[in-house]
């Protein structure tokens, strides 16, 4: 089964059911295909052939879903941008993807014109929501283009999603997700959460992030509805929960916290809520059971990675408990057992599996893990081994196997859902005249999960402040990378080898916590 396959069944089977909404926009099945089509006929005819890149750099809207199954039909990769980004950072990728085309929101028009130059393989830009000069319409296109199915010739291992993620050589990492991986996670998702065309999903999250693209994939596998929200804020997300029967929305923990924090949650009809889908971070564990009994639904953690096209295990609702023996509470500290159609195991250095209560990376094999990194062999190697992708989690599982995330082998933090390398920070920071030695780590932070800490060594004779360097990282990276505070010290702690000892830095801030992520 390919991706265009999706909507093409559903306008088949559910012709005048909801396809998506955005506000006032309303689409049913058979008119979301059939402007799918246009689109996709309309990127094949810009043109951009069978295996060029089309990347989106727009806040959610309608169209963006449009864009993920148009290029999927069309052959062409689609490439998500992450909003967030410096012109700096968004040029290394659409340089490095050789993205062919791209489409963008009004918004981003000044970002565009002030890298343009720079952009060594975009031949054509679109835009979606507006009408600048010289530049084609997103609806123009459409009306110009056929609503036939295109005829591109596609196999299940052609790559439709080059997504980029952190690097930890401070530069993104394209993952190319075939048409099989997304299949094969909208079939796990569907079995494990019993989605069925009756459930309407809410994309909270932005779209060019691996999660909540799955989620919108895997309901509209299932014949669900997606509603769509431009940006995430508390009243907005209820009233769209309350005004088109949301059934399961997919949140963040920074989210859920912010909602919780609402003054006036309690006044909204939230019956319509089955499920609460929250990942990307562990959710703390007594804001947790305070969700429970706020919105009186169920919960659902998934744990993932944009290599796997993110769903690895599930922490189900019936393993969400408001109060029982201790044993069971304890597992909502987990990220619950491997997906149905995904194998997980824990494995020491020398590669090999460990028993129940041993910490090791997580290793995980299955049809959703990705086909490699774009250009970077030598790194696909690195993870890829033998069928295993090895996830850079250190964890254990207990005797039912539950899956129990105890700390990263890399150094990743996680902030508010977004993913942050602390080597690009660093990078960064070490362009500052006054910064001899700096040394990034993720901090305990009770709203957004980790915040990024930098400790820095100043150059003798030389001085600089907090809020300077802050403001340096700002200039020069997304805001939500820049550290939220800044340590001088004198030394950093190195191993004989002459490298930061990360793991002595965070110790002090992590004392005393099970879990360090």
């Amino acid at each position: 089964m390919l991706l265009g396959d999706i909507p093409k069944r559903n306008a088949a089977f559910y012709p005048t059911k909801t396809a998506v909404v955005e506000g006032p926009v309303k689409l049913d099945f058979r008119e979301f295909n059939r402007r799918i089509n246009r689109l996709a006929n309309a990127i094949s005819g810009l043109p951009c052939r069978k295996g060029d890149r089309v990347a989106v750099l727009a806040h959610n809207c309608f169209q963006y879903v449009e864009l993920y199954f148009a290029c999927a039909k069309a052959g062409t990769p689609i490439v998500p941008l992450n909003y967030r980004l410096s012109g700096r950072e968004l040029t290394y990728i659409l340089n490095h993807s050789e993205a062919r085309a791209l489409f963008f929101g009004q918004k981003y028009l000044p970002v565009i014109e002030e890298i343009r130059r720079d952009l060594e393989c975009v031949a054509h830009l679109v835009c979606i929501d507006a009408v600048p000069a010289g530049i084609p319409h997103y609806e123009s296109l459409l009306k110009m283009a056929s609503d036939a199915e295109p005829e591109v010739p596609l196999s299940e291992e052609d790559v439709a999603i080059l997504g980029y993620t952190g690097g930890t050589t401070g530069l993104p990492k394209g993952v190319m997700t075939t048409h099989r991986n997304v299949i094969s996670s909208c079939y796990n998702c569907a079995v494990e959460m019993r989605l069925h065309p009756e459930t309407v999903y809410l994309n909270a999250p932005p779209l060019f992030h691996a999660g909540d693209a799955m989620g919108m994939f895997a309901f509209s596998f299932a014949g669900g509805t997606n509603v769509v929200v431009d940006s995430f804020d508390p009243e907005r997300v209820l009233r769209v929960i309350e005004g088109q029967r949301v059934t399961h929305p997919l949140l963040v923990p920074a989210m859920i916290l912010a909602l919780l924090r609402y003054p006036d949650v309690k006044k909204f009809d939230l019956s319509s809520l089955q499920t609460i889908i929250y990942g990307t971070a562990p959710m703390p564990f007594e804001p947790l059971l305070q969700a429970l009994r706020v919105f009186g639904c169920g919960f659902a953690q998934i744990y993932g990675a944009t290599e796997t096209f993110v769903p690895i295990s599930i922490l189900k609702p019936e393993d969400h408990l408001v109060d029982g023996p201790e044993h069971l509470m304890k597992r909502m500290l987990s990220a619950g057992r491997s997906m149905i159609g995904v194998e997980v195991r824990i494995v020491g250095d020398d590669g090999k599996e460990l028993p129940p209560g041993q910490i090791g990376e997580i290793a995980v094999r299955g049809a959703n893990v990705m086909k490699g990194y774009w250009k970077q062999p030598e790194l696909t190697e690195e993870v890829l081994k033998d069928g295993w992708y090895h996830t850079g989690d250190m964890g254990r599982t207990d005797e039912l196997q539950y899956i129990y995330i105890v700390d990263r082998k890399k150094d990743m933090i996680i902030s508010g859902g977004e993913n942050i390398y602390p080597k690009e920070v660093e990078d960064v920071l070490f362009m500052h005249p006054a910064v001899a030695d700096a040394a990034v780590i993720g901090v305990p932070d009770e709203q957004w999960g980790e915040a990024v800490k930098a400790l820095v060594i100043r150059k003798p004779g030389m001085e600089v402040t907090e809020e300077e360097l802050i403001d340096h990282c700002k200039r020069h990276l997304a805001s939500y990378k820049k550290p939220k505070s800044v340590e001088f010290v004198s030394e950093l702690p190195r191993s004989t080898a002459g490298k930061v000892l990360k793991n002595v830095l965070r110790e002090k801030y992590w004392q005393g916590r099970e879990r360090r992520v």
